[in-house]
């Protein structure tokens, strides 16, 4: 099953908003930053299921791989 390509956009949309108001990154920069991270790859492997989390924890596994180095290190990973 492929996570489909509304929640991709509504994940694209939201999360490269935060980042754009947070980090002062410009549109294209900002949404290019998250297609080529890791986070976006876990985010589109369906087994992950992390499209049932909102555009704020995404935020947040996109910002602890920008920081560590790795999306795993967010609280919303390691909580569970």
């Amino acid at each position: 099953m492929k996570v489909e390509a509304r929640t991709l956009d509504f994940f694209d949309r939201h999360v490269t908003k935060l980042m754009i108001d947070k980090y002062g990154f410009a549109e294209m920069e900002a949404i290019r930053a998250f297609l080529q991270s890791e986070t976006y790859q876990m985010l589109i492997d369906s087994e992950l299921e992390l499209y049932k989390l909102g555009p704020y924890a995404l935020f947040d596994l996109w910002e602890s791989e920008k920081i560590t180095g790795d999306p795993r290190n967010s609280v919303y990973i390691r909580a569970n």
